[in-house]
């Protein structure tokens, strides 16, 4: 059994779900430590809080910063050098102190800078797994010019988060070429990471007569919204022409064609999997188990989020879905969404229905255990 460190971003639910994707695929075989701020913590303390064979620990994290329910830049950026400089040492002297300590033999980090810079202090090896890294990575000639200038200006956040990883994994939704010298790095592309109770053994068509994958239920679209989001969103959604289920502004009285309801892992997964369509930000992880399932896209990225605006780009570009920024989100795109609805959908089952890059990426972590403790846990097994 090989003792594994994973630490994660905090910001959002996207990191959490990635990491949790490969602990379910490994906690049968190795003693698992995960190190998550925020968002992640939240997401995972329900699962892991009490579990006795994966230790969870809280640790501060980066977050977004929001202004009257947008994106606010320059906070975010004097919000992360204040981190870097207060909670950040601090960290990572907690951290050196639990690798000293428990000795781990792979340390792996999900886009969460202070695990790296304890291993560096420990002179032990880490691993990167993000998607983060496709900002500078990937061949991003297909994007619009000023999409392309943002992504060279928001990559630079990715070395400073931390450099030096012995293995570079990243893991989206949509495929691209690698630049010359990330291939000579040996940085390897996987698919998204599936967590357990979304990963399908068949995957039932979703046809225009039923609209959705359970016959006996009606179709509807499902929304995942930032409590941040704008109210004209709820107003735009409340005048579908089919239900819509909400996640992500709490429990209300339902309102128009919407109804609201509180995040819970499984019930989400339920209506992912029953849903006719989802309308959505757009995160990686999410977009890359609706990819998965077959379930067509409406993106809905903040105009300063440029990550998952990179992403919508490339959700339409493949014909999978469609996007418009939240801030000119109207019916009319609601509407025009659901008018192409099976196009999007046979699209999705032409290129990437099944895709899931977990068994690539735990491939990877043992590969780098120690050869000593693989055989004994090949052995064990």
């Amino acid at each position: 059994m090989a003792k594994i460190f994973m630490s994660m971003s905090g910001e959002g639910r996207g990191h959490a779900t990635r990491v949790r994707s490969t602990v379910e695929r490994m906690r049968d075989r190795h003693e698992i430590t995960l190190f998550a701020p925020g968002d992640a913590y939240r997401f995972l303390e329900p699962q892991y809080g009490n579990d006795p064979d994966v230790r969870l620990i809280e640790i501060p994290g980066l977050k977004f910063h929001y202004v009257d329910g947008n994106i606010h830049l320059t906070k975010t950026i004097y919000q992360g050098f204040y981190y870097q400089n207060s909670h950040l040492p601090k960290l990572v002297q907690q951290l050196v102190d639990e690798i000293e300590k428990h000795q781990p033999d792979v340390i792996l980090t999900d886009f969460e800078p202070a695990l790296p810079r304890a291993a560096k202090k420990c002179g032990k090896p880490f691993l990167s797994m993000t998607h983060q890294h496709f900002l500078v990575a990937y061949d991003l000639s297909i994007l619009p010019m000023h999409l392309r200038f943002f992504a060279c200006f928001i990559g630079l956040a990715v070395p400073m988060h931390y450099t030096a990883q012995k293995e570079t994994i990243i893991s989206s939704f949509f495929k691209a070429d690698l630049k010359p010298r990330w291939k000579k790095k040996g940085a390897v592309c996987v698919g998204p990471m599936i967590r357990p109770e979304v990963r399908q053994d068949k995957f039932p068509v979703v046809s225009p007569e039923t609209g959705s994958s359970d016959s006996g239920q009606p179709p509807f679209l499902l929304s995942y919204l930032r409590k941040q989001a704008k109210t004209d969103v709820v107003d735009i959604l409340k005048e579908s022409p089919i239900p819509v289920k909400v996640y992500g502004l709490g429990e209300r009285e339902p309102l128009g064609a919407i109804t609201f309801h509180e995040i819970h892992p499984q019930h989400f997964v339920d209506d992912l999997l029953a849903c006719h369509g989802v309308v959505s930000a757009s995160g990686n992880q999410l977009l890359g188990e609706c990819m998965y399932l077959g379930k067509p896209v409406l993106g809905i990225p903040e105009t300063w989020h440029h990550e998952q605006l990179i992403n919508a780009h490339f959700l339409k570009a493949m014909g999978c879905g469609d996007f418009v920024t939240i801030e000119k989100f109207q019916l009319k795109h609601l509407q025009n969404f659901l008018e192409h609805i099976e196009e999007y959908r046979t699209k999705i089952l032409e290129t990437c229905l099944g895709n899931d890059g977990t068994d690539d990426t735990i491939a990877i972590i043992e590969r780098n255990i120690p050869v000593e403790i693989r055989r004994k846990v090949e052995v064990a097994g």
